[in-house]
Order: C-alpha cells, then sequence, then structure tokens
C-alpha cells in the first residue's frame, strides 16, 4: 500500500470523521474487535480501544510471568522466595549494606526502585536497568555497557545478580583475544592475574584457549571464538548448572553442582587482557539468540506489548491491499492516511525505547526493503528508485505524523541498530544478510529527510562503529557456507616426490567456479558500499548541482585529530587497521569518482579548458601555508606551523598570505572573493556555495565557525588553553597562486588528504597481513616437506608410536596450511583486490604530483605535512611487497611515469635541507638502498636522463652528515649498488677462507649497475672537490665507527668476564641496557663494513683519486689515510689472542654476524685494488706506501692467505683455495599459492 504524508493530506482527514462500515472493517482489521459490540470500532473511539487492548494483553503476560515463576520457586528447595527474609543473607541487611555489596557506580539514569522491591523473581539490583560496577576499563565512545581492556587482566561485574531462577545474558566479542566471560560471587576478588574463572566461585568461558574455567584449573570446552562472535552465558541455578552458546549453538553444559543458598548471588563477570573488547547484553536489547525458559537480567520495557500491537497493525496496514483487497479499494485515500496517523502518533513515543526498535520497528522496516537493488555504475546509485516506495512511505509517514525531535531520535536508533547489525551477523559464503542490511541503509540515505538527519548525527564519535558498515569481515569458520566449499584440503601430498618446498604439490585446490560466484557477490557488496559512502559524502542542491558535505568532512577530520593526536586511541581498537583500510578504499572510490564528475561539469576542475581528470590529481600547496586544511599541529617538513609561519612571513606576504597574531585582516578584491568566502571552503560548486545539511538549532553546528569573528573568538579562546593556535592567517590569491590547477574550494582535495594521512597514521603497520599469510604458509610447507621425509624414512622397524606421532602432526600441519590458504583466498578477494590496489597506486601518485609540484616554490615547501613524505616510501613498499598479486605491478597505470618521479623523489629529498626531521631522510635513503636491489626498478633509476642521474649519484654523496655519522646513509645506498662488482660479495660461502662458516644469504642474485657505477666513476674523477670530501670523510667516519666498535666490544668482553645474574649469558639476562649495547655492537660493524665497501668501490672505480698525485692536490693525502685505517683494521683483527678472535670464539648470542670473513674480504678488496694497476708507478707508490705504514704487519696478510709459517705461495699442493660455491637464492623461493 502507497504511504502518503503531506500536509494537506493530513488536514484533510482531520476534517473527515466519518466513520463508514468500510473503515470499521479496516480499523477491526488491523486493531481487532471493539470491547463493546454496541459502539463499533471508529476514530473517536480507537485510543480508548488501544489503550484497553495494552492493557488487556499486559495483565495476561504478567499473569503468566507470575505463574512462571511460581512454578520455578516450588522446584528449588534450596533457594527462597521473597517472601521468605530468612533464607537469603541480604534481605535483613539491604538498607545498611546495599551500597557496599553493589559496588558504588550506579547506571546513568536508572529507574529506582524502594529497597524492599529491589528483589524481584531471584534477582537483586537497585534498578530496573542493569550497568556494570564501577571500574577502571576504557568504554566505547557512545556504549557504556562496551568495555575496552586497557591493561594486563582486568575484570568487571555487572550492577545485578541472581539467586534463583534461569538467567542468561550475551556479550559480542569486538576481538578474538584473551577474555574469560561467566558469573561470579559478589566475595570473588579480582586481579591483574585472576580473574573471572580463576576463583572459587566463579564459573567462566576462554574461546580464546578453548577451556573453561573454575578455581584456577581449566577444561577442554567449547569451540574457538572470533571477532563479532556472539557469547550468551546461561545459568540454572534451579538445576545448579551454566552452560554456554557461541552464535546460537550450545556447546553443552560447562558446570554442574554450582553451589547455591544462602550467601550465593551470581553477577555476570567479564575479564579482558589488553586492548580486548566485549560488547555486553543484560536485556535492554533484544537477544540475538534466545533460549526458551531463561530471562534477561534486565527485563522488557513495559511498552513492549503496545509496541508489538501497533507495529502489527501497521504491518496490516501496508499489506492491506494484498491480504484484503476487497476493502482496502473500498476506503478514500484520506481514511488510509488517518489511520496511519492515528498508528503514527502512538508509534513513535513507543519507538524512542531501544529495545523496541531492535525488537518491532526494524524488522518490519527490512519486511519492506527489497533484498536486491541494482546499482548504476557510473551515479554509484540504485538503478531504479522505486524499489524503496515501501520504505521511504513509512519514513515519510514517521517524519510527517510525529515530534521533530522523536523523529530524529527513532532514526538514529534504526541507523545504530542497523550498525550493529551488521557487524554481529554472521558471514557467510552468500553474504546474504550483509547485502540486505546495505540495501536497507542505502534506503534510508535515499529519503532525503531521514538521510540529512543521519548525516548530522552520524558523526564517528557517536557511532565509532560507522567505519565497519564498509568492512566485509572475514567468514566464520563456524559458518556451515564457509570457505571450505571454495578451498579443498587434501590429506594426501607429494611433498616427498619434490624436494623443493616451493614446487611441491598443493595440500589443497580451488573450486574456480564457486570463487567466481564469491567474488561476484563480493562486488555486489561492494557496490553497495560505495553508493552509501556516496550518499554520505555527497549533497544534491535544490538546482540540481552536486556538492561535497561539510558535515561528513568536518566529522572525517575530527576522527583523523583524534586518531593521530592521542597515543593511546580506543578508535583504531574499535575499528581495527583493516576495517579502517575498507572504509578509506570505499572513500577512495568516491573521491575520485567526484573527481572526475567536478572535472566535467565544473570550471574550476579545467586548465586551458581541458578538464584535470582524477589521474592529474594533485594538492596545491597554497593548501598547506594558508593554513586551508586544519592538520592539528602536525609536524610539518620545514618544523612547526606557527615557527614556518612567524619564520617566512615576508616570503607567504609576496604570496598574498598576511600572518597576524591575534587577529586577522581579509582582502576585499573582488578577484579574491570566492577564495576568501568562508562558506566556500567545503564546496565544490561553480555556482552556489554549497549548503550545510547542519541547522542552526544543532549543538555541534559549525555553521558560524568559518565567519572572522567567531574564527578570532575560538583562537583567542584555544590560546587560553594552552594550544597554539594564536596565529590568525588571511589570504589574498597570487598570481602564481590563481593560475593553478586544481581548484580553489578543497572539499574533495580535503578527503583526499585525509586519506593520505589515515593510511600513513594507522592503516600501513597492519598492511602486510597477507605478506605474512605467504611467509607462514611457506614455513608449514617447509616442515611438511620434512615430516613427509621422516615418513619415507621410517622403516618397518620404527615403533608404530614414532609413526603415529609423524602422521598427527602432518595432520595438523595441513589443518593450519589449508586454513592459512582460506584467509588468503578470502583476503585476495575482499580487502587486498585489484581495485585496492589501484587505489593505493592512485595515492602514490597523488602524493607524489604534491611533493614535486611543492618543491618548485622554495621556502614554501617547508609547509607540507610531513607525512606526505613518509607515506610515499610506505605505499611504494605496501604495492610492492604486500598487496596481492591480482594485477600485476608493472601494468598498473602510467608505471614508468610515476616510478620515475619516485626515484625523482628519493633522489631530491633524502638530503633536502629543507626537512628538519632526519629520520624521515633516513627512511628515504633506506627505501633508496631496498629500491636499487630489484633490477627491474634498477633500469628505471639507469634510464633516467643525465642530468637526473648526475642528480641522483650527487645526493648520495652528499648525503653525509660529517657532525652525525651513524645517521649518514649514504654508505648503504653505494654499498648496495656495489654488490655485484665486490670482491667476494657474490658467494655465500666463502670460498678463500676455509675456516669461516656461510655468513652471507641475500634475498635476491648480485647484478652489476653498469650505467650508474659509470655515472660515479664520472663523478669521482671529473668532481675533485665533491671526490675529496666524500671520500675524506668516509675515511674519518670509519676510523669512528670502528674505533667505537672496539670500545663497545671491550665493555661486553668486560660484562661477560663479570658474569650475569643467572649465569645464563647476556640474552637470557634480559638486562635492557646490555641488549641495547649488543645492538650499538652489531650496528658499529655493519657500519664498518660497508664503508669498507665503499672504499673499495672509489679505489676500484677510481684509483686516480689515491694514486694520481701530480693531477691531484689530496691524492697522497687521501691514501695515506686508506693505508693506515685498513692496515689498523687487519692488525686489530688478525693479531693473535686479540679481543675480536676472542669474541668471535665465544659465538656470543646476538653477535652471530661479526666474524672475521667481512673485514677479511672487505679489506682484500681494497688492496688488491689498489695492487693491480696497469700504470707500473702506480703499482709502486701503492706498495710503497702499504708497506712503509708503520701499522703494517706481514702476519695480516698471513692470516688473510690463510698462511702458517710452513706454508709457500710456490707451493700449490699445499695452498688449496677451496672450492667455490655460487650465490644461491634460499631466501627468495617463490610460494606458489593457487589464484
Amino acid at each position: 500500500m502507497e504511504f502518503s504524508a503531506s500536509s494537506n493530506l493530513r488536514s484533510q482527514a482531520k476534517r473527515n470523521k466519518n466513520n463508514t462500515e468500510e473503515v470499521q472493517e479496516v480499523l477491526t482489521h488491523l486493531f481487532g474487535p471493539s470491547f463493546n459490540p454496541a459502539q463499533p470500532l471508529g476514530f473517536d473511539n480507537l485510543q480508548q480501544h488501544i489503550d484497553a487492548t495494552t492493557k488487556s494483553n499486559h495483565q495476561q503476560e504478567s499473569a503468566s510471568s507470575l505463574l512462571t515463576a511460581s512454578s520455578s520457586s516450588s522446584s528449588s528447595s534450596s533457594t527462597c522466595s521473597v517472601g521468605q527474609k530468612s533464607s537469603s543473607p541480604y534481605v535483613p541487611n539491604f538498607k545498611s549494606g546495599v551500597k557496599s555489596f553493589f559496588g558504588e557506580k550506579k547506571p546513568k539514569n536508572p529507574t529506582t526502585v524502594s529497597p524492599e522491591g529491589a528483589i524481584v523473581n531471584g534477582k537483586i539490583g537497585l534498578s530496573e536497568e542493569v550497568g556494570l560496577q564501577q571500574h577502571s576499563l576504557d568504554v566505547v565512545p557512545g556504549n557504556n555497557l562496551a568495555i575496552i581492556g586497557n591493561n594486563n587482566f582486568q575484570s568487571v561485574k555487572a550492577s545485578h545478580c541472581v539467586f534463583k531462577g534461569k538467567w542468561m545474558y550475551e556479550v559480542l566479542l569486538g576481538t578474538s583475544g584473551l577474555m574469560q566471560v561467566g558469573w561470579c560471587l559478589a566475595s570473588c576478588k579480582f586481579n591483574r592475574e585472576e580473574g573471572v574463572g580463576d576463583t572459587k566461585d566463579s564459573y567462566a568461558f576462554d574461546g580464546y584457549r578453548e577451556a573453561k574455567w573454575n578455581g584456577r584449573s581449566s577444561t577442554k570446552y567449547g569451540m574457538a571464538w572470533e571477532a563479532d562472535d556472539i557469547v550468551t552465558c546461561l545459568l540454572d541455578l534451579d538445576e545448579r548448572r551454566a552452560s554456554f552458546m557461541l552464535n546460537g549453538k550450545n556447546m553443552g553444559v560447562a558446570f554442574t553442582n554450582i553451589s547455591v543458598g544462602p550467601s550465593y548471588a551470581y553477577f555476570p563477570g567479564l575479564s579482558l587482557a589488553f586492548k580486548e573488547i566485549a560488547y555486553c547484553n543484560f536485556g535492554h536489547r533484544p537477544f540475538k539468540y534466545p533460549v526458551h525458559g531463561y530471562q534477561p537480567l534486565q527485563p522488557p520495557p513495559s511498552s513492549v506489548t503496545e509496541a508489538e500491537m501497533i507495529t502489527t497493525s501497521l504491518r496490516q496496514l501496508y499489506h492491506l491491499q494484498e491480504v484484503r483487497p476487497d476493502v482496502s479499494s473500498k476506503i478514500s485515500f484520506c481514511h488510509r492516511n488517518m489511520i496511519l496517523s492515528h498508528i503514527m502518533q502512538r508509534l513513535c513515543p513507543l519507538m524512542k525505547t531501544v529495545y523496541n526498535v531492535d525488537a518491532y520497528l526494524l524488522p518490519l522496516l527490512l519486511s519492506v526493503t527489497p533484498s536486491i537493488c541494482e546499482q548504476n555504475k557510473n551515479t554509484l546509485l540504485p538503478v531504479d528508485d522505486t524499489a524503496y516506495k515501501g520504505l521511504h512511505g513509512i519514513l515519510s509517514a514517521l517524519w510527517e505524523y510525529s515530534d521533530g525531535k522523536d523523529s530524529r531520535e527513532i532514526v538514529n536508533h534504526i541507523f545504530a541498530s542497523v550498525m550493529r547489525n551488521y557487524r554481529s551477523s554472521p558471514t557467510n559464503v552468500l553474504l546474504k544478510a550483509q547485502t540486505e542490511l546495505l540495501i536497507f541503509v542505502q534506503g534510508l540515505l535515499r529519503h532525503k529527510q531521514t538521510r540529512r538527519n543521519i548525516t548530522i548525527a552520524c558523526s564517528f564519535d557517536k557511532h565509532s562503529e560507522l567505519p565497519s558498515l564498509f568492512h566485509i569481515k572475514h567468514i566464520s569458520k563456524h559458518s556451515e557456507n564457509g570457505l571450505d566449499s571454495i578451498v579443498l584440503c587434501s590429506e594426501q601430498t607429494d611433498i616427498q616426490q619434490n624436494p623443493n618446498p616451493a614446487h611441491a604439490t598443493n595440500p589443497f585446490s580451488i573450486n574456480k567456479e564457486r570463487k567466481a560466484e564469491l567474488e561476484s557477490r563480493i562486488q555486489v557488496v561492494k557496490s553497495l558500499q560505495k553508493s552509501i559512502m556516496r550518499l554520505l559524502v555527497v549533497e544534491t542542491t535544490s538546482d540540481g548541482n552536486m556538492v561535497v558535505s561539510c558535515t561528513f568532512v568536518k566529522y572525517f577530520r575530527n576522527y583523523l585529530k583524534t586518531i593521530c593526536a592521542s597515543t593511546r586511541n580506543d578508535m583504531t581498537v574499535v575499528c581495527p587497521a583493516l576495517v579502517l583500510h575498507s572504509f578509506m578504499q570505499c572513500l577512495l572510490n568516491v573521491v575520485q569518482w567526484l573527481w572526475n564528475y567536478f572535472a566535467e561539469f565544473n570550471a574550476h576542475y579545467h586548465q586551458n579548458e581541458v578538464p584535470v581528470k582524477s589521474q592529474d590529481a594533485y594538492i596545491p600547496i597554497e593548501l598547506f601555508y594558508t593554513d586551508t586544511i586544519d592538520y592539528f599541529e602536525l609536524q610539518r617538513a620545514g618544523g612547526l606551523k606557527n615557527f614556518l609561519f612567524n619564520e617566512h612571513k615576508d616570503v607567504l606576504a609576496k604570496e598574498g598570505v598576511t600572518v597576524l597574531r591575534g587577529r586577522g585582516r581579509r582582502s576585499t578584491n573582488d578577484d579574491t572573493s570566492s577564495w576568501n568566502d568562508p562558506f566556500h571552503r567545503f564546496s565544490d560548486d561553480n555556482n552556489t556555495s554549497g549548503p550545510s545539511i547542519l541547522s542552526h538549532n544543532e549543538e555541534d553546528s559549525d555553521y558560524d565557525a568559518f565567519t572572522p569573528v567567531i574564527r578570532l573568538a575560538r583562537a583567542l579562546l584555544n590560546s587560553n588553553k594552552g594550544t597554539s593556535r594564536g596565529v590568525m592567517v588571511t589570504r589574498q590569491r597570487s598570481k602564481q597562486a590563481k593560475e593553478e590547477t586544481m581548484p580553489t574550494k578543497p572539499a574533495v582535495l580535503e578527503l583526499a588528504d585525509g586519506c593520505l594521512l589515515l593510511y600513513t597514521s594507522v592503516i600501513h603497520q597492519h598492511m602486510d597481513k597477507i605478506h605474512s599469510i605467504r611467509v607462514k604458509v611457506g614455513d608449514y610447507r617447509t616442515a611438511l616437506r620434512n615430516i613427509e621425509s621422516k615418513l619415507v624414512k621410517c622403516g618397518p622397524e620404527e615403533s608404530a608410536e614414532v609413526r603415529a606421532s609423524l602422521e598427527h602432526s602432518k595432520s595438523i600441519l595441513l589443518q593450519h596450511l589449508c586454513e592459512l590458504q582460506r584467509s588468503f583466498t578470502w583476503l585476495s578477494a575482499s580487502v587486498y583486490s585489484a581495485e585496492a590496489q589501484e587505489n593505493l597506486w592512485w595515492m602514490l601518485q597523488l602524493a607524489l604530483k604534491t611533493i614535486h609540484k611543492s618543491s618548485d616554490r622554495g621556502v614554501l615547501f617547508k609547509f607540507i605535512p610531513e607525512f606526505y613524505l613518509s607515506s610515499t616510501s610506505k605505499l611504494y613498499k605496501c604495492l610492492r611487497e604486500y598487496m596481492s598479486s591480482a594485477v600485476e605491478f608493472s601494468t598498473l597505470p602510467q608505471f614508468d611515469t610515476t616510478l620515475t618521479l619516485f626515484v625523482k623523489f628519493l633522489s631530491q629529498f633524502h638530503c633536502d635541507s629543507r626537512i628538519v626531521n632526519n629520520d624521515v631522510k633516513t627512511s628515504l635513503a633506506n627505501t633508496i638502498a631496498t629500491f636499487v636491489t630489484y633490477p627491474e626498478q634498477l633500469k628505471i633509476v639507469e634510464s633516467l636522463p643525465e642530468e637526473d642521474l648526475n642528480s641522483f649519484v650527487r645526493n648520495m654523496m652528499y648525503a653525509y652528515d660529517e657532525d652525525k655519522p651513524w645517521t649518514s646513509v649514504g654508505h648503504r645506498i653505494l654499498a648496495t649498488l656495489w654488490r655485484g662488482s665486490g670482491f667476494a660479495m657474490r658467494y655465500d660461502h666463502p670460498p678463500y677462507v676455509r675456516k669461516v662458516r656461510t655468513l652471507l644469504i641475500r634475498d635476491r642474485d648480485p647484478f652489476v649497475p653498469s650505467v650508474l657505477l659509470n655515472c660515479i666513476k664520472k663523478m669521482l674523477l671529473n668532481e675533485n672537490e665533491l671526490s675529496g670530501k666524500f671520500i675524506h670523510s668516509i675515511l674519518e667516519h670509519l676510523n669512528w665507527s670502528f674505533s667505537e666498535f672496539i670500545g663497545q666490544l671491550q665493555e661486553v668482553q668486560a660484562q661477560n668476564a663479570r658474569g650475569w645474574d643467572n649465569n645464563s649469558g647476556l640474552l637470557a639476562s634480559l638486562d635492557a641496557q646490555a641488549l641495547r649495547q649488543l645492538r650499538i655492537v652489531d650496528m658499529l660493524f655493519e657500519l664498518s663494513v660497508a664503508l669498507m665497501r665503499v672504499l673499495e668501490l672509489t679505489v676500484a672505480l677510481a684509483p686516480h683519486v689515491y694514486l694520481d698525485w701530480e693531477g691531484r692536490e689530496t691524492s697522497e693525502t687521501l691514501m695515506n689515510s686508506l693505508v693506515q685505517c685498513i692496515n689498523q683494521i687487519l692488525s686489530r683483527v688478525t693479531s693473535k689472542d686479540n679481543l675480536f678472535e676472542k669474541v668471535v670464539a665465544e659465538k656470543q648470542p646476538g653477535l652471530s654476524t661479526v666474524q672475521h670473513y667481512p673485514l677479511m674480504t672487505g679489506s682484500s678488496g681494497i688492496l688488491l685494488s689498489l695492487l693491480n694497476q696497469e700504470r707500473d708507478d702506480w703499482k709502486e707508490r701503492a706498495m710503497q706506501k702499504m708497506l712503509s705504514d708503520p701499522s703494517f704487519d706481514i702476519k695480516s696478510i698471513d692470516f688473510l692467505l690463510n698462511l702458517t709459517s710452513e706454508d709457500t705461495l710456490d707451493d700449490a699442493d699445499t695452498y688449496h683455495r677451496g672450492q667455490v660455491v655460487p650465490y644461491s637464492t634460499t631466501r627468495s623461493k617463490k610460494i606458489q599459492i593457487p589464484q
């Protein structure tokens, strides 16, 4: 039936009160027959009839409940009734001791009862509302019954307890870690070591360890739980037993013979480990899995009877045309709306209660929502809006026939309930529940008035679970339609026939047809999520133009501020990084769609009348130095914002930006009116200012926040609070700014910027999930191969027990391997998809273009937020190593161009003086060192124009900090480039030194970057001053690092001589200072070896720097320093019974890399390069300098060649070179995972 609630129909309905027979028949059908046969049911007595019917139904339910309670009481002889005070220890002392019994913290806004009425049907409590006792745990914003562990192991009890009858409550698990949920007495005392179930009279279930706990003893019980599972705790005090359910599946009786009687009253209790989350439901919401015979601790509200009746009437009115078409066709449209007004006027006050919304209204709305809704990929909206005709009719009636405040509250309850149901609904491969709920949310947002209210109310602090709406959670292992139908496991493998585990036959297979079906369903869900995001982000003006919602942008930026400003942030606990990643991906899809839309219809997105598409997007630097986007005191590339504004006032003045302390001044130039208009801050529309959907009567209205007076007032207030917002910035667009390609109104830009900040701050550190799965798969396959080999070797003489043990281990490994493969399959399709990879690639392009264009503006580059610099390396690493191989990395859009920009970025900014944070520059240099280890990426570097290539090499030589050698990383890049050419750097095993074990295991085969090395050679030969300073600094740093290394080594040896507290060595002592010292020793040794390799590179490529004494002034000086340095190193590590030899011989844990081989090969490479010269005079010079150095000792050469006093170089039979073992890529074996 079509509902209409326009005001004219409403007024007509009020004027027309004639009770026709058809109306009476309809009212009887909807509300039941009249109690007075002489007075037919009509509009004049409808309200009295509803009141009487409700009262009658309520009395019947009360009588039924009293009968149940009476029978329950008589069945238990060990418990007391309400009247038998002597049998309960709580009743006589109730008035005096109730405060200490229940704790000091009371529920918020409780419905208090008298002490005598606090004991009802076996339950004790001071109010009808059940809450939690005073505790020190954190709570989820907006939900006091959702607790977060903030320490090792913390416990909490409910505010009410029970001593007879059958009771239950539910716990929605926000995480899957260590928790214990169950029941306990008031006398149970908990601490950080003992929780619920660890004391005598407490009983708990622990799904993390699949055990039940009582008195610190555990027994195997139940099944493993997952995040978003629901645990139902059942307590039957009549039968003295407790049991638990997981997602509605009964796991059996857990405990029997539970103590009952005087002094025994049980509280619901939970214990949580650090950052674990639990959402408690004691009955304030309908149970997801109710159990017959068990009652909630918090009874349903008294209005449930009436709510059920009115909701049923509304449902029957909606289906009247289908059920009673004869009657429906006879009543007028006016009478139908009159009936609807009566229903809504009674319904709306009832639906202000959360329980009634969950139990009655939401199921009704879901029933009138279509289960399938096709989406338009071009508009991100449903193809057919009439599919929501029934839903929108009820929503329109809700808004028309009820008070506006009540309507807003009800809509907020509906939206919160949908999000909760979406998160708690178990996921299977059909994704049916998720699809239906998302279609319903889309229907809500397609209703204009409802969407306005939801958009205002859906702030992240009020609805912390909002990002979960855009995530598809992992398919539950408990689901009947799970991933086991797609990934099929086989107990039989032929791994023993494949000695290489990377090529062994997979113990599982993929059902490609079902996998394709799953991916298709996931795409349907994602299309709905994109549409919902679009409806939240985009507003349509009265003239049909689309603008970005300022409300969403404000809430999103506030959410980012909460995440970035707090080191202990509960937001990221409630919504983990994987959920935020899905949210970010959905927002990026909408941002790119909006960008392309505006590029087509908005002149601000045009350059020379050509639209600028999203693939060419960047953030104008003007947004950074005009303070247009609030970065809430985040670090800028050049330091803090206030410092930069004061330091560069003159430069900013040339750009039309005036910086004032305490007040701001605006320009009134007509050319800049649109730029200065505060209401254009979030608008991307050509003609309009973009309406805010915030109304003036909203408490959080920020409508006036952008006017000059309010901005000044807020700045002064914030400065009084100790914040650093004392700098006011006003701006007038400069000539260069007017020529910017990007729009001057940064709504879409601000969203794109926020996505980049969200990824850098939270998401990246958790993006290695699929990479870790790959690693685990490799480890399990290797272990499986070893077991198979052992089974093959097991002969008949081996005991059956050994073979049974191996078979058991094999079975466990296969199970884990299949679970990992299923996780991989799911993550590849839902989270790490090809679309997600392309979105991250777009963000990388956006960041690179923003950085390069900002760099062209000189000192203004200092205003760019620091996270832009760090995001590039993180995004590239994620795309290269973490993302699924659904899209080949090299086939991404504009691959060569983007990689060239990335190389230029790394080369230029890892030594840029405008960047003040050395950690950022070090990170960029480390990225270069990793980048050049891939031959295919090195080709990009070598394909740079000659000018850029020379700049790349020059920056590596300039990147040395003479004051802080430990922060210098240019040597790592050069040492990496020298890997394919350095002496003995191509071998896993040392082929010339026989007594040293294998040390060098690398990820990739070494290679020779001939173009880069040739460029380095030219730089060393042609730029005398640069090469002289560079080599001098390398020698100075090598002397410093090796001297510090020996000094630290002496301290370690001295500590070893003194011994440790537990006599188990340095590592086992767990001494923080000692462990730090070990790390320093290891770092100094690695630094010394890398510096020696850089010296080898310079000697091999450009010996002129050391031996051309006539043509270079500094050559002889550098030669003396080089020889002295090498001889001293050799003397230190080759002399008999030296400190280095002792440390190596002791095989000290933590110092396994400290060996002779790296130093010996590095020294040999330098000496060979010096002595192996074509010019005899240079060879003679090198030999003389070597022998004449005071530190030279021939025994060092003997050690280097592994010669004894009896060996001679002419005796070929005595001197054996050893077998040369070529390099093998043991760590780079590819893990074959079926796609």
